[in-house]
């Protein structure tokens, strides 16, 4: 009976370390197939949920114009130098967000987002930690803010969100949560809004996150046939937009239609040949970018001939992040740079 007992047991505990294998294998995964935006998001279970804006009481106090809050006596925003900002903000982003952190789990905030970096001001020359700290937690506090996390993050959670991408706690928390500087994230349900707010400094300077949710509004189209061979015609290539699945080189149903209108153009136009080139961001290894760029840009490729376009009339090559349109410092950039290029031949 003892034996029985003893391999029992042993299969119940191989059984469980298989179980938490599988669960690490599953959070490795999650974050080996987030979205585009190359940051770990909802699905991911172990690091993110839904943050529960009906525990935040409404607020009805006067908050003014974003960014909603302004230097203190003594201190300035900075304009990313030692001098003033002239507009109250250090980077302004019309589309951006904030990881934030309610102590047990993290949730994105989307919208205008403000960062502010701040200095003392002119004659004042030590920084004052304990008075920045004091005047922005009783203003917040002043104006129905509440506190939903104060301290340091876990490291370990910490190390999840840059498995994807290293620069993710950099872009999207405000200040230096890896050292012992404790941050304060704060929600602020407002009549005008849902307002989140990060705040962070240590014994040299001081920085607030800022960000007004919305939606995110699309502004990209889908290009018709003659819209790019306008554009071939004016600069020698079409910039496009077209969707693929996450980090495949499969087609979404509207990156489809895209292709379909660059085979009206090819039909329409029997003397075009196209060069077919692809283009990513700068998230995740040069060797991955370079082969999702070629992959998808075959794709492309042999959809065209599918429908009956020679494939002599059409080249592809993959150029992976190494030719960006703008630089890769910001979501909106990023997206602009995950691009496919029709170039005439």
């Amino acid at each position: 009976m003892k034996k029985i007992g003893i391999f029992i047991a042993l299969g119940i505990a191989i059984a469980s370390c298989k179980n938490e294998k599988k669960t690490d294998v599953q959070i490795e995964k999650t974050l080996e197939t987030t979205t585009h935006q190359q940051v770990p998001n909802e699905s991911s279970s172990a690091l993110f949920s839904n943050f529960n804006w009906e525990n935040i009481p409404l607020s009805k106090a006067e908050i003014g114009i974003f960014p909603y809050l302004t230097a203190p006596e003594e201190y300035i925003v900075t304009n990313g130098n030692r001098d003033a900002s002239k507009n109250g903000m250090t980077v302004f982003h019309d589309f951006n967000k904030l990881i934030m952190y309610d102590g047990g789990s993290f949730f994105n905030a989307e919208g205008k987002k403000a960062e502010l970096s701040f200095d003392m001001a002119e004659g004042r020359t030590k920084w004052n930690q304990y008075k920045f700290d004091q005047s922005v937690e009783k203003y917040l506090e002043s104006i129905g803010a509440k506190q939903i996390f104060k301290g340091q993050i876990p490291i370990e959670k910490l190390d999840e969100l840059n498995k994807v991408d290293n620069m993710t706690v950099y872009n999207f928390i405000q200040g230096d949560p890896w050292n012992s500087d404790p941050v304060r994230h704060y929600a602020l349900n407002h009549g005008n809004g849902k307002i989140v707010f990060q705040v962070w400094s240590n014994s040299a300077q001081g920085e607030v996150g800022v960000v007004e949710l919305d939606g995110f509004k699309q502004t990209i189209k889908m290009p018709a046939a003659d819209e790019m061979k306008n554009e071939i015609e004016k600069t020698g290539k079409a910039v496009l937009n077209i969707n693929f699945d996450t980090g495949k080189a499969t087609l979404k149903p509207d990156g489809q239609k895209v292709v379909d209108e660059i085979w009206l153009l090819l039909n329409d136009n029997p003397s075009l040949n196209l060069s077919i080139e692809g283009h990513t961001d700068n998230t995740g290894s040069a060797e991955h970018n370079y082969i999702l760029s070629t992959n998808r840009t075959n794709t492309v490729m042999y959809a065209l001939a599918a429908k009956g376009i020679a494939i002599e009339r059409l080249k592809t090559k993959g150029f992976g992040a190494d030719k960006p349109l703008v630089a890769n410092d910001s979501e909106e950039n990023k997206t602009k740079n995950r691009r496919v290029e029709l170039v005439k031949f």
